[in-house]
C-alpha cells in the first residue's frame, strides 16, 4: 500500500508539473523529460538539440522545437505507435530546466535575476514573480527587445491604461530594467537628496518642491545637468519662471541620474555703521544703496560719504574704492562704511 501511494504522488506531482508547463513553446537548450508510461526503460531527460530536434530511442530524432510540450507528447506517441513499438502509448513530457526563453530583470526589485517564461507572461507577472519592487525604485520601466528600447509607467502596466498586449507580452530574450531614485537635488534646498520619478513627479518643478523648495540664499537660476544624449549637458533655468509658467519648455521632464543643483546667491557683506551688520543676498541689479538700505540703514556715526568698497579682482586682489550709491553689486563684495568725523 505504502509504495502504490508512493507511485500516486509521484505521477500527480509529474502530471501538475505538465499542466503547469503545457501552454509552454519548447526550444532550443531546453532540457526536459519524456516517460512512457508502462516501459520505465524509455524514460529519457534530454535536451533539446540547436536544430530542435529530440533524439528518442526506437524512433530516433523527433522535431519538438516550437511545439508545446502537449503537441511533443502527442508526436513521441504517434511515432511509437506508427513504429509498432508500443500499441497505445501515454507519454508525458515535462520542462526541467527552461533555458529557451528568459527575460533578464534588473534594477529596483527585490529579486533580480533571469526569469524562465513557462507559460503567457506579461511585465507585471514578471515584476510579481520577482518580489515586486524596491523602496528605492521608481515608477519607470524600460523594455529592451533586441534594438527596440521602450519606457513605461508602472501604473499604465497595472491597470494596462494606454497599452496593448503587444507591449505588455514578454516572448523571452527581452531586458527589463526598473530605473530607481536617483535624480538628484542639491544645493540650496530644504531637503537636499535623491528623489524617485514617480506618479505625478516628472518635470524639475515637481523635483525642486519635492527637495522643500529653495532656501533664502537661494540664486535665482538652478542648473540642470543630463548625460541622456551621452554627453554630460548643463543649463541654466530661471527659478521664478520654472514656477511662474510649469508648462513652459524649460521646465523638463527629468530621467534617471539627472541633476539639479540650486547655487548660492551672490552675496555681500555689509559691516561697520550700519544698524544690522551681516551677510546679505544681492538680489537682481542690487545697488549700494538697497544693500545699505538692507542692513538697517546708517547710524549716526556714519555718511554716505564714508562708504567704501572692498572687490576681489580676476587676479585675486582686493581693491578699495569709494563708490556712487546706485552703483551695482557683485558676488563678495564688502561694504565698509567707516565712521564719520564729521
Amino acid at each position: 500500500m505504502a509504495k502504490f501511494m508512493k507511485a500516486f504522488f509521484v505521477l500527480l506531482t509529474l502530471f501538475f508539473a505538465s499542466v503547469a508547463s503545457a501552454e509552454y513553446t519548447l526550444g532550443t537548450g531546453d532540457f526536459v523529460r519524456v516517460i512512457v508510461y508502462g516501459d520505465a526503460e524509455l524514460t529519457r531527460d534530454l535536451r533539446i538539440s540547436e536544430s530542435g530536434v529530440l533524439s528518442f530511442p526506437l524512433i530516433g530524432e523527433v522535431k519538438v522545437g516550437g511545439a508545446t510540450t502537449l503537441e511533443a507528447e502527442e508526436r513521441i506517441a504517434s511515432l511509437l505507435k506508427k513504429g509498432g513499438f508500443i500499441a497505445n502509448p501515454q507519454v508525458s513530457v515535462s520542462v526541467l530546466e527552461f533555458l529557451s526563453k528568459t527575460v533578464s530583470l534588473l534594477g529596483g526589485v527585490n529579486k533580480p535575476g533571469r526569469y524562465s517564461i513557462i507559460r503567457p507572461t506579461d511585465i507585471a507577472d514578471i515584476l510579481a514573480e520577482a518580489g515586486g519592487l524596491t523602496v528605492e525604485a521608481s515608477e519607470i520601466v524600460t523594455v529592451i527587445r533586441g534594438s527596440v528600447r521602450k519606457q513605461y509607467n508602472l501604473n499604465e502596466i497595472i491597470e494596462r491604461n494606454n497599452l496593448n498586449d503587444n507591449d505588455l507580452r514578454l516572448y523571452g530574450g527581452e531586458a527589463i530594467y526598473i530605473n530607481t531614485r536617483d535624480v538628484t537635488v542639491s544645493g540650496q534646498v530644504q531637503r537636499p537628496g535623491k528623489y524617485g520619478i514617480q506618479g505625478g513627479n516628472q518635470r524639475i518643478s515637481d523635483f525642486v518642491a519635492l527637495a522643500g523648495g529653495p532656501i533664502e540664499n537661494a540664486g535665482e537660476v538652478l542648473l540642470f545637468t543630463t548625460q541622456r544624449s551621452g554627453t554630460q549637458v548643463t543649463e541654466e533655468i530661471n527659478i521664478d519662471e520654472l514656477f511662474r509658467n510649469p508648462s513652459s519648455t524649460v521646465n523638463k521632464q527629468l530621467a534617471p541620474s539627472d541633476v539639479v543643483y540650486v547655487p548660492k546667491a551672490p552675496q555681500v557683506y555689509v559691516y561697520g555703521e550700519v544698524q544690522r551688520p551681516g551677510m546679505y543676498k544681492i538680489d537682481k541689479n542690487m545697488t549700494v544703496m538697497q544693500a545699505i538700505a538692507k542692513s538697517g540703514g546708517l547710524t549716526i556715526r556714519g555718511t554716505q560719504r564714508s562708504v567704501k568698497l572692498h572687490r576681489k579682482t580676476e587676479s585675486n586682489q582686493i581693491v578699495k574704492t569709494s563708490p556712487n550709491l546706485t552703483d551695482f553689486l557683485k558676488d563678495e563684495d564688502v561694504l565698509y562704511i567707516e565712521e564719520s568725523l564729521l
